[in-house]
């Protein structure tokens, strides 16, 4: 049998598990509009095709649909029952205690759902949006025991975050965070990028700028304590190292033309003004707006500006992704004592996304592994919230390096139609090198693989980008080889050829090596064992910072993905086949997109991005095909 799941709020989607494996949609992949919610109007027709492609597509018939309980309002096409759930039920939207795991899964009524026609005698179910985010990571990873958690700006109720342990098939929830009393580590973080870059899906970009800046060691026990108030540090010592207070009285922060001063009885500034307001005022308070200045203990009053040039902005973002990541390492390695003997820690949620405090995780030493999936922000909701509810024969059978199966879960490039086809044919009026032509582009057809990446290695090596596009898309927002801009590390200007010139995107930006996994470690150190899929930062060796100027973040770090010859055998052949031509096997990765756009999945696209930019070439590896 298979199932279904959707999500309606931003990064919306749908997807489906089935024990051949999963297959997930991405709404904003589908309708070209970034971190697209179900309230576009594009969105009640696209996703009643979106499911019917995944019901025909699906070996097995479709027994259920999963709905996560995280959605928009304007949202034409919610079940009604999830609304009712939602807005009315008290147990179901209570954070914490005992009743948890009764408030994760909650089978509702499809009656009057037009999503549901078609689909017969279907049983509908609600998902809590944390459990969802804990569900994908811990049914993709194929552990059969994991600490796992999820933490992100927010779902619903204030909720952000949620401990569960996995079991077997079991998935238990044992704990759940709110944006009452902290962690904040997403809210605030989205509340500084939207601060500097100008919207709260620029934390991204604010985790790059955070290589520019220095931790202000003043200003570090303020983020501090509005990430975690010292009355939750107070009551649970295990979990939050406690501030010096010494640091604390006195700092305050300045909203418009009101200073918060520091409240030692709630241990945070707008916490106390907070306690009795709508859990809606206090997602708006800590992640809409960040303070216009900030008073340090050492009487310093210092603006928070607006824009990543600044150098205050610069070392506020270096400062709060040092705070992060000491609070997080101190929270997962509390939790880890409180629930001991699961050696593997499973993570998900928009916080996953922060790939140098997910190397202080797998370097603490409290875990054998980290496992996080691609997609473990909101666009993984909808897989995650069908895995909550599948039978486990629905959930695929995992193994070894299982994320490999999420990875390459969306569907497959379309438009290559266009080019396949025999130019020689009589019939071919418009045969594919006609139509080609007709955009001022070419088409090589290499005879067979080796000519293939040779020619695509000696395209790399002479200075050229080239767009790599084969096997299903990325789930995810990580370009991983299968729609990605290439480009040699070896030369000098290749990131700013890339990053800059060709995607239009900021100076301080990183982009990724791609490396054979057998030749890593004499380039990177760092978890190594962690690199498949761009989740966590390396440091490039210092003997090799010259080489891999290009190729390196600000920092010395890197966001690698290491390759295999048994999973991307022609990717790690081209690597292998640069190196020969100029001594250094590292490739410069980043999406195929254009500025400001998804990930791109038709041949259209992608002709549009060589035509309308500096790109050099498209490549289709499974095709044999170079068009230039």
């Amino acid at each position: 049998m298979a199932m279904m799941g959707m999500h309606f709020g931003h990064d919306a989607g749908a997807a489906l598990t089935e024990a051949g494996g999963y297959r997930v949609i991405e709404a904003e992949r589908r309708l070209g509009l970034r971190h697209v919610c179900g309230g576009n109007g594009d969105f009640p027709q696209a996703a009643a095709e979106w499911l019917a492609e995944l019901r025909e597509g699906a070996a097995s018939p479709v027994t259920g649909i999963a709905v996560a309980d995280w959605y928009t309002p304007v949202c034409q096409v919610l079940p009604p029952a999830l609304v009712e759930l939602v807005n009315e039920d008290a147990r179901w939207t209570a954070t914490g205690g005992t009743g948890l795991a009764d408030a994760v899964t909650r089978v509702i009524k499809p009656l009057d759902w037009p999503l549901a026609k078609g689909f017969g005698d279907i049983t509908l179910t609600a998902v809590r949006h944390h459990y969802a985010h804990a569900a994908l990571a811990y049914y993709t990873s194929g552990a059969r025991k994991a600490l796992v958690l999820a933490l992100d700006g927010t779902g619903n109720y204030a909720e952000c975050g949620m401990v569960c342990l996995g079991d077997g098939d079991q998935l238990t929830p044992v704990m759940s965070f709110t944006n009452r009393t902290g962690p904040r580590f997403g809210l605030v973080y989205e509340a500084l990028a939207r601060r500097v870059h100008g919207s709260q899906f620029d934390t991204g970009k604010l985790l790059g700028l955070t290589a520019t800046g220095e931790t202000d060691a003043a200003l570090l026990p303020v983020l501090r304590a509005m990430l975690v108030p010292q009355s939750t540090r107070r009551a649970s010592p295990d979990l939050y190292e406690q501030l010096d207070e010494d640091r604390l009285t006195g700092t305050a922060l300045r909203y418009a033309d009101t200073w918060w001063e520091y409240d030692p009885y709630s241990g945070g500034y707008l916490d106390a003004g907070l306690a009795d307001s709508s859990d809606d005022d206090v997602v708006h308070s800590f992640g809409s707006v960040f303070p216009d200045e900030i008073r340090t203990v050492d009487g310093r009053s210092i603006p928070v500006g607006t824009s990543p040039d600044a150098r205050s902005c610069r070392d506020l973002a270096a400062t709060l992704q040092t705070a992060v990541e000491r609070d997080l390492t101190s929270l997962v390695t509390g939790v880890s004592r409180r629930f001991p003997s699961y050696p593997t820690l499973c993570y998900a949620g928009g916080c996953a996304l922060n790939i140098t405090a997910n190397s202080r995780l797998a370097e603490c030493a409290q875990f054998t592994r980290v496992s996080v999936p691609t997609c473990c922000d909101d666009s993984g909701i909808a897989l995650g919230a069908a895995l909550a509810v599948a039978d486990p024969a629905d959930r695929p059978a995992l193994l070894g390096r299982s994320g490999w199966a999420l990875a390459y879960a969306g569907p497959p490039l379309e438009g290559l139609d266009t080019v396949d086809g025999d130019d020689d044919d009589a019939a071919a009026a418009d045969g594919p090198s006609r139509r080609l032509a007709g955009l001022g582009l070419s088409l090589r057809r290499p005879a067979d693989d080796e000519e293939f990446v040779r020619a695509v290695a000696d395209l790399l090596a002479d200075r050229r980008c080239v767009a790599w596009l084969e096997g299903g898309l990325e789930t995810g927002p990580r370009a991983l080889g299968h729609r990605s801009l290439l480009v040699s590390a070896h030369w000098s200007g290749a990131r700013r050829y890339v990053s800059q010139t060709i995607k239009n995107r900021e100076w301080f930006r990183p982009v990724a090596p791609i490396c054979p996994e057998e030749v890593a470690d004499q380039y990177f150190t760092g978890p190594l064992d962690h690199t498949e899929t761009m989740l966590f930062a390396v440091r490039v060796r210092p003997d090799r910072a010259r080489q891999l100027a290009e190729a390196r973040h600000i920092d010395g770090t890197a966001r690698l993905q290491t390759v295999r010859p048994d999973t991307q055998p022609l990717l790690h052949r081209l690597c292998h086949a640069v190196a020969a031509r100029t001594e250094l096997p590292v490739l410069i990765n980043t999406s195929a997109n254009g500025g400001g756009r998804p990930i791109l999945n038709h041949l259209d696209e992608a002709l549009e991005l060589l035509t309308g930019t500096e790109l050099d070439a498209v490549v289709l590896p499974e095709r044999r095909l170079i068009v230039e």
